[in-house]
């Protein structure tokens, strides 16, 4: 794929004003316009995700992202795969789900930190407001504590689909959200659960719903 290879062409060239645009701040519209810009030639639809390590001497893992739309996975793939060797980033096809769900609960300042972006997964609840047997899709609420900064509306519902994303992994978004909506509350109401639990809920609705299927004899 050319187009990829172009990319990361210009990646590895323009890789020290990249890192000094994620790390430090340094000209980070202009890097970031010009990184969309050429992502684009790619594919319109291809967006990405960079995390910065705490310790600047490790690399940054620059995650490309489809949202779970499978006719994008050649060309993720395909990026992950063609990349030259890097100094400073390390590339990845899909936003993966998150591992040690306990550890994360037991972390109380756990954070979700992207893109200059810190969403704290730990004070995030959920419940349930459908589950479409056939599709296997589910309507969720999540529930926001009022003091926290959520921005205006297309703020708030980009930053939660990237929080969903991270939790159960992009794919399985795609695959399992069909909607959510974001209430702000001072309490979360009884029964919610942590929003951490989602990938485990689903899993159960999955095994309780496989029951009711009656059997051919």
């Amino acid at each position: 794929m050319k187009q990829i290879d172009k990319f990361w062409k210009w990646f590895q060239d323009n890789e020290q004003a990249l890192k000094n645009a994620f790390l430090l701040g340094i000209n980070e519209e202009e890097i970031y316009y010009h990184l969309v810009r050429n992502l684009d030639y790619v594919s319109k639809r291809i967006g990405y995700v960079v995390k910065t390590p705490k310790d600047h001497e490790k690399k940054c893992l620059i995650i490309f992202t489809g949202e779970g739309y499978r006719k994008l996975f050649p060309k993720l793939v395909a990026l992950e795969e063609q990349a030259p060797a890097l100094k400073y980033f390390k590339p990845q096809a899909f936003i993966k789900p998150l591992e040690n769900i306990q550890e994360i609960k037991e972390a109380t300042e756990h954070y979700i930190r992207s893109n200059n972006r810190e969403s704290r997964i730990i004070q995030l609840q959920f419940s349930l407001l459908d589950f479409n047997i056939a599709t296997k899709q589910l309507k969720i609420t999540i529930y926001v504590p009022n003091d926290v900064e959520m921005g205006s509306k297309d703020e708030q519902y980009g930053n939660m689909k990237y929080v969903l994303m991270e939790i159960i992994g992009e794919i399985n978004y795609r695959k399992h959200i069909k909607y959510f909506e974001i209430i702000a509350t001072a309490k979360n109401p009884v029964g919610s659960l942590d929003l951490l639990d989602l990938q485990e809920y689903i899993d159960y609705l999955y095994k309780i719903n496989s029951r009711k299927k009656p059997r051919m004899i």
